[in-house]
């Protein structure tokens, strides 16, 4: 495929977990599509260690659903290194989330520590707001890191890597 540039697009937890038993049929309907997009391209889908291990931390019904939709996309899985550690930690120093949130910073740190394009997530609170994208980036920058991934929810990834 002549100048195919495969888009990576770590997927946090809350989007795997909408596929889970007794969630809105439309985010199930949005998610399975998103999928189906990523099954298309080998090497695409990318979650880390923090993914899984919520996935442990889920109900078994609901970890099983989530783990037959990751067999689906055959993932990248990241390592929480040293530096992902870091720059979450960074995250939570500056602000841009509680203490308590630290999960959530490692998505983002491990995206964004691992040059992924997009971060895919259902967290509005504290992932997709317009302001929160623009925090992480101010402190990506401070640290280094130039290229911030787009922080969006599978609707307007969907768009994004289509072909």
């Amino acid at each position: 495929m002549k100048g195919m540039n495969i888009k990576t697009v770590y997927l946090e937890t809350s989007v795997l977990g909408s596929l889970a038993p007794g969630q809105p049929a439309d985010r199930k309907r949005i998610v399975k599509q998103l999928l189906r997009q990523l099954q298309a391209k080998p090497g695409a889908a990318v979650i880390s260690a923090v993914v899984l291990e919520e996935i442990e931390e889920a109900p078994p019904a609901v970890a099983d659903s989530i783990r037959l939709a990751l067999a689906s996309v055959e993932p990248i899985i990241h390592p929480i290194t040293d530096a992902v550690r870091a720059l979450a930690r960074a995250y939570l120093e500056a602000g841009i989330l509680p203490d308590r949130r630290l999960a959530d910073a490692l998505h983002v740190a491990a995206a964004t520590c691992h040059g992924n394009d997009y971060v895919v997530s259902w967290n509005h609170r504290h992932l997709t707001r317009p302001m929160k994208r623009l925090q992480y980036e101010a402190v990506n920058r401070l640290h280094g890191y130039l290229k911030t991934p787009l922080i969006c929810n599978p609707l307007e990834v969907l768009d994004e890597i289509r072909d």
